[in-house]
């Protein structure tokens, strides 16, 4: 027991011996221990105080604190104090493994109360991933020097496909951005999720301001819907990665283009095949996403690894996801929350964790942030590298 504990009980003994006087003992004097306010569930972020604090309805009672059943002693970062009436449990620099279930117990020769409360801790002691936060110039000028093979094709094409309103066309626009220095719009993209603003597929071509056209474009396609009868077919989506459909095509959910249709290319050039496959998902959608969705995403996602096309996962929103984020990007490698998701994204999808990278488009940002290029350029030069490899091995067989 510490010694505030000792004393309080020691206190409380002295009280309840006193005679009134006709010589009778105060054993009924003060109350049945009750909270006059309460200790309430908190999330706290790494490195803050955790504060918990409640008042009795009377000071004549023992106090102890426990933390999942374990009772709780002053200690290095651990600070419990009773003044009169005023109980407080003070865990100073909050640590993941403070996250837990709070009880406060109160009692007396009456009987006794209690409360719990749980604490949240919405961060890892450490980033379970790193990136270079500040190494964005140096990311962008390799991929700005990034030369493909003489045999090879002219640039890399990269198709972004996956449901309505993941923030494909916002992506493209997003690294734009990046490579222009200034928030553009290029890839028209719509601010309703109801419908998929994109209606025909379209590939871009990113610009730096300095050195001109990058070695890479995008395919933007047709966002995935519920009704079969809207958003793009997979089939469609396995014509592209083929390299069987041209640009300007406009797509019909109920008629995927077949090999009869004039607007079907035969014989593509290896420029016109994809080289790499990323699926876009909204974070704060994945969790209560249709299953026929991901049942259609699935599907293509077997189409491609069939063909030897590398796959991976572009998971925007995060800052809707987890106010963690919002205030920080770069507490987004130790965000519990948008671990957890990418590990429902990789059971949902079949994609693996290390494919998986989530991103904060611009959106309604007037500049650029260095923490949000940091993130979008480590998606992109992953993605890159994987096309480029894919690439490579075609050369080799």
């Amino acid at each position: 027991m510490s010694q505030q504990s000792h004393g309080s009980h020691q206190e409380l003994s002295k009280r309840h011996q006193r005679s009134t006087e006709d010589g009778s003992i105060m054993g009924s004097s003060y109350p049945k221990p009750a909270f006059e306010s309460h200790i309430h569930d908190d999330k706290v972020k790494r490195g803050e105080d955790i504060v918990l604090r409640c008042e009795a309805n009377t000071e004549e009672v023992q106090v102890m604190w426990e933390k999942d059943d374990q009772r709780l002693y002053d200690g290095d970062r651990v600070r419990i104090r009773k003044e009169g009436k005023d109980l407080r449990l003070t865990i100073s620099k909050a640590k993941e493994e403070d996250e837990g279930r709070y009880t406060v117990r109160l009692k007396n020769d009456q009987g006794s109360a209690l409360e719990t409360a749980t604490i949240s801790i919405p961060q890892y002691d450490k980033d379970w991933r790193t990136i270079d936060w500040g190494m964005n110039q140096s990311i962008k000028k390799r991929l700005q020097e990034y030369k493909l093979s003489g045999q090879g094709p002219k640039h890399l094409r990269i198709l972004l496909h996956g449901p309505v309103g993941a923030g494909k066309s916002s992506f493209i626009n997003s690294i734009n951005s990046i490579f222009q220095g200034r928030v553009m719009v290029g890839a028209l993209a719509s601010a309703h999720e109801s419908y998929s603003f994109t209606k025909v597929h379209e590939t871009y071509f990113i610009r730096d301001k300095h050195t001109g056209l990058l070695p890479f474009v995008f395919s933007d396609v047709m966002g995935f819907e519920e009704k079969d009868s809207h958003g793009i077919h997979a089939d469609d989506v396995t014509s592209i990665l083929g390299g069987h459909i041209k640009d300007k095509y406009e797509f019909k959910p109920e008629s995927p283009l077949s090999e009869k249709d004039p607007n079907y290319n035969s014989s593509p050039t290896l420029n016109e095949k994809v080289h790499c496959l990323v699926s876009v998902l909204p974070a704060d959608k994945i969790t209560i996403m249709a299953d026929c969705v991901f049942e259609k995403m699935r599907d293509v996602r077997k189409r491609a690894s069939a063909m030897g096309i590398p796959q991976v996962v572009f998971m925007t929103r995060i800052d809707v996801l987890c106010p963690l984020v919002k205030d920080n990007l770069r507490d987004t490698y130790s965000s519990k929350i948008i671990k957890k998701t990418m590990e429902t994204c990789s059971n949902r999808l079949g994609v693996p964790m290390n494919c998986i990278f989530p991103v904060k488009n611009y959106h309604e940002e007037m500049h650029l942030n260095s923490n949000m290029d940091s993130l979008i350029l480590h998606a992109l030069k992953s993605t890159v590298d994987f096309a480029d490899d894919y690439v490579n091995r075609l050369h080799s067989l």
